[in-house]
């Protein structure tokens, strides 16, 4: 062998050295990695050997005590005893898991047992499958001119908002919130023939604007139910909170509003002519503005709320209602509304008011009544205060304003002093809770829905527990243990003050914690797979560097051969020369 073809195969065999060093370091790199990977299987092994699970107590016919692993279905909503039940309470808002279909009927119900049983009879009937579904603010805003049947699929933020116009078909909010600031209009601006259910609406609006309300502006001939409102509205002429001005025949049932309203503008022209004894005479009541528009109006209003407070610069105001000019027959109504007005008696918008001796009505319910006008009150409260800023001169404080014929007052109750209408005793209502009422709901779904409300009226509100986790012993295991949720306790018997109580697993006899041996039996086989795994890939990569090794061994023995070769052949050269 020459020279030459020594040295070539002396660099081979190096740069073949270098690829073998590079493979053994990679490979020593990834049993370091296994290493690694073997440590984090061992120690989720331990913390498997730590898990523990809450399992509930089970008393058997024969009197005998059992435990069960605890989930959200098993254990909340179950009994302690007579009166008491178990619930999981969110410990940031202090609200409780509940399923979606009852926050979602909750949120939408005027916070009445009859209200809520209503609004869960209209989630579950089915009705909706049938709907448009509606997810955007554009799509709400196309609902201008519509005659359809709609759903609404999530909660929506509005601003600058335009309201609805002239709409005619049916709106099933589906137990969401839409949120308003801003704009000069409610969700609705103008109905007709429409019908409104189950939705809540959050609304802030400050306009000059008339006719204005959380929920429509003017409705005619239109049915309202199980909505809720609440926010600030200020706003001409006619204020409502949750209806501005209704007529027609109509019906309101399950509604509560809680907005705060305004009037604090009128036209120099609103509507009945510039210059007349009218112009200045506005309608603001915190449920309704104004309800009826004559002879042809025929308006009921049943089992509604109202709490926000009512303020106005001008004429009728009332806690409830501003003004009634139809046959209006209302069912279990209360008005807590605080009102105040803020008439001074001078000035050009008054002009009308001082020249003929006239006054702004204050009513704790109703502000005025107009001639002629059948009106009819079954078991209404009026709960609420009526006081006058300014000149009081102009300001007639009342609980119920109206003209002739008298009302059919049948069992009115006033907290306002010397009330000639109030029968002295406060309305308590009961609520319908026969299955037969409720067809889209079992005997079964009518226990737990009373229990879920009492549950949701007591906290203010639900939290959606996750539908997958409603049968998890892990996830209720885990988000109590971490602090996140609160086991406790709640007295759902019919009386005013609940009781709640947070307990524990330490001292709760009816809980107990234990070792979850199904958990450890499946970390146990998944730590023996993960590390038969592990095993096998450093068993072939011991292979592959003894492999390694032997070449290396190989290639260096046949180096030495190579350079000892090299170093005769040069010392035969020198030799031969010399």
């Amino acid at each position: 062998m020459g020279l030459s073809s020594s040295q070539a195969r002396l660099l081979t065999l190096t740069g073949r050295m270098h690829d073998i060093e590079y493979k053994a370091q990679k490979l020593e790199a990834q049993k370091l990695k296994l290493a690694n990977d073997s440590r984090k299987v061992y120690e989720e092994y331990l913390n498997a050997l730590d898990s523990v699970k809450i399992q509930s107590k089970i008393l058997k016919s024969d009197g005998s005590a059992s435990y069960a692993d605890a989930t959200y279905n098993s254990l909340i909503g179950s009994k302690v005893n007579d009166h008491t039940i178990y619930f999981l309470r969110d410990v940031e808002t202090g609200k409780a898991y509940v399923p979606e279909e009852y926050k979602c009927a909750y949120d939408a119900s005027n916070k009445t047992l009859g209200g809520f049983l209503k609004t869960l009879n209209s989630i579950k009937s089915g009705e909706s499958d049938s709907y448009i579904s509606i997810t955007s603010a554009e799509q709400l805003q196309s609902l201008s001119n519509s005659n359809g049947n709609f759903r609404l699929d999530c909660d929506l933020k509005l601003s600058d908002w335009d309201g609805i116009k002239n709409f005619r078909g049916t709106f099933d909010g589906n137990g969401h919130t839409i949120t308003i600031n801003g704009g000069d209009n409610g969700l609705f601006e103008n109905t007709n023939g429409a019908t409104i259910r189950n939705i809540s609406i959050d609304a802030n609006i400050s306009t000059q604007t008339n006719y204005t309300a959380g929920l429509i502006g003017v409705a005619e001939n239109t049915t309202v139910e199980n909505v809720s409102t609440s926010g600030n509205i200020q706003s001409g002429l006619v204020v409502g909170g949750l209806i501005a001005y209704i007529k027609g025949n109509a019906e309101i049932s399950n509604c509560e509003s809680s907005v705060n309203v305004y009037c604090a503008y009128v036209s120099p022209n609103n509507g009945y002519g510039e210059g007349e004894e009218y112009d200045f005479r506005t309608y603001t009541g915190g449920f309704i503005g104004c309800a009826g528009s004559g002879s042809s109006s025929n308006i009921t209003i049943s089992d509604c709320v109202s709490k926000g407070d009512v303020k106005s610069e001008y004429w009728y105001l009332g806690g409830f209602t501003g003004y009634l000019r139809g046959t209006i027959t209302m069912n279990n109504c209360e008005s807590y509304s605080n009102v105040l007005g803020n008439c001074n008696g001078h000035g050009d918008d008054f002009k009308y008011i001082v020249e003929n001796n006239e006054y702004q009505t204050v009513a704790t319910f109703n502000g005025e009544t107009s001639v002629n006008k059948v009106v009819t009150l079954n078991n209404c409260n009026a709960l609420g205060t009526a006081s006058a800023n300014g000149n009081k001169n102009y300001s007639h404080i009342d609980d119920f304003g109206w003209d002739h014929p008298v009302p059919n007052f049948n069992n009115f109750y006033s907290t306002l002093e010397n009330s000639a209408n109030s029968s002295g005793v406060r309305n308590i209502y009961t609520y319908d809770t026969n299955p037969s009422s409720y067809p889209n709901l079992s005997e079964e779904d009518m226990e737990n829905a009373i229990g879920m409300f009492s549950l949701l009226d007591q906290t203010k509100g639900g939290v959606c527990v996750p539908e997958d986790m409603v049968n998890s012993v892990e996830w209720f295991t885990n988000i109590v243990n971490s602090g996140c949720a609160l086991i406790s306790q709640v007295d759902i018997s019919n009386k005013k003050d609940y009781s709640i109580y947070d307990v524990s697993v330490a001292i709760d006899t009816n809980l107990r914690e234990v070792s979850d041996e199904q958990y450890l039996r499946k970390a146990e086989a998944q730590y023996e797979a993960d590390m038969r795994k592990i095993d096998l890939k450093d068993r072939k990569y011991d292979t592959d560097l003894a492999a390694l090794d032997a070449e290396r061994n190989a290639i260096k023995s046949e180096m030495e051969t190579l350079k000892n070769v090299a170093k005769e052949n040069v010392e035969r050269t020198f030799r031969l020369f010399s």
